[in-house]
């Protein structure tokens, strides 16, 4: 079973490589916001909800950024929207099998969890990664009052292109499942800037507390 997880990862991680470092002509994104040094690009996923790249500069060390985003069972730390976080199955130091959990950011809408397949790893050329992937277990059945969501795919990439000064590339892919119109989901896509750059700030915050 080890053996299929590290297959999984390693399907992902080449596909978070290729949509990262893609012209968004050739991976036909959309570009929905550009402002403050923040981009984020959008494309629809296979079931016509609208996947992000999201592109930001940030002062910290890479090594600790991974660190943090890596360790879900940390997540709380820095994202107030985060209720819980443990490890599931611990496959080594790098890959892991995580179950999270986080209020929806719509009033009115059941809380998400997720079980994540997770991998940390360095490219070649410097850069630190983070990929996640759903997965199912019997041993995590759903919860009550819960909606499993589905993670496609989800990269967090991170490199240092100038002495203290960082090229973060986020990409999401999720299913939130449950009866949210994807209307209104895509709607909100150009309005995440000020979240996610705060979310990075607050993530920047717990890497100096290392």
């Amino acid at each position: 079973m080890q053996n299929s997880y590290l297959a999984q990862l390693d399907q992902i991680q080449e596909q978070a490589i290729q949509m990262a470092f893609q012209q968004p002509q050739e991976g036909q994104w959309t570009k929905e916001h550009d402002k403050n040094d923040c981009i984020i690009y959008s494309k629809l996923n296979q079931v016509g909800i609208k996947m992000t790249r999201t592109e930001l500069k940030l002062n910290v060390d890479p090594k600790k950024a991974l660190d943090v985003i890596f360790d879900m069972t940390r997540r709380a730390e820095f994202d107030e929207n985060f209720l819980e976080g443990k490890i599931v199955e611990k496959i080594d130091e790098n890959n892991v099998i995580y179950y999270g959990a986080g209020k929806s950011p719509i009033i009115l809408v059941d809380p998400r969890d997720m079980v994540a397949l997770t991998r940390r790893t360095i490219l070649k050329d410097g850069t630190h990664i983070v990929v996640s992937k759903s997965v199912e277990l019997d041993s995590v059945p759903n919860k009550k009052n819960y909606t499993r969501c589905e993670i496609i795919i989800s990269a967090f990439l991170i490199k240092e292109i100038s002495p203290g000064t960082c090229q973060v590339i986020i990409i999401a892919n999720v299913d939130p499942k449950g009866s949210i119109p994807k209307m209104l989901i895509n709607s909100g896509v150009s309005m995440q800037a000020d979240a996610v750059k705060k979310l990075m700030e607050k993530m920047r915050q717990q890497t100096l507390k290392v």
